[in-house]
């Protein structure tokens, strides 16, 4: 069950995890297949990145699951190894890591890179989204992105700018048991702000 769960998260991050767009035609009524989602309404934009970033990062530069060092997984009370998937739905899109609790594989943290997109992008499709915020990571902007209020659900949706024209996607899943009790945005915040001193300069 667990494992059929997981899948269907990592489905669910890779599609929904960007510009909320249209209820898709041949809807099934769950969340996953009920909403059309698609990356290139982020990349299609003709915004430019106006926001300049102190100390940018190439994190794109990196494995998907070299983005978490293991010592910072296990820190977060992740296993130390994050599990590589490639993106089955749209495969020119980067693969994501995901990294499993050792207590709970119910609760997940997922980490991808996106070069060539300013964080500029997701501030002016911000009305797409059924809730949007946007937050300050070590002075690196960032927003969650998500179809509902992250303080009471299962996931949440993190995208911060490593550079002008980068930004790396924090995703996470909680048990349900602990939905309106944890709020997942705080995990996902916590991966990006201890992983990227570990990011290589950009160059």
């Amino acid at each position: 069950m667990a494992k059929v769960r997981r899948g269907a998260v990592v489905a669910g991050v890779l599609m929904l995890s960007f510009v909320l767009a249209a209820c898709s035609a041949d809807s099934t009524g769950q969340t996953e297949s009920s909403v059309e989602t698609t990356t290139e309404n982020v990349a299609s934009s003709d915004s430019q990145s106006g926001i300049e970033i102190e100390n940018p990062k190439d994190a794109a530069s990196l494995a998907p699951c070299e983005l978490l060092p293991n010592d910072v997984a296990t820190t977060l009370g992740m296993e130390a190894d994050g599990e590589n998937n490639p993106n089955e739905l749209k495969p020119s899109l980067p693969d994501i890591c995901r990294w499993e609790n050792v207590e709970n594989s119910f609760t997940t943290v997922s980490l991808t890179a996106f070069s060539g997109r300013p964080i500029q992008q997701y501030y002016d499709n911000q009305s797409s989204y059924g809730y949007f915020e946007k937050l300050d990571i070590s002075g690196y902007p960032a927003v969650v992105a998500n179809t509902e209020d992250p303080a009471s659900s299962a996931d949440c949706a993190m995208y911060m700018a490593a550079s002008a024209n980068q930004v790396v996607m924090s995703s996470t899943d909680i048990s349900p048991n602990d939905v309106g009790k944890v709020n997942p945005c705080d995990l996902s915040r916590k991966a990006l702000k201890l992983s990227l001193p570990s990011w290589p300069a950009a160059k």
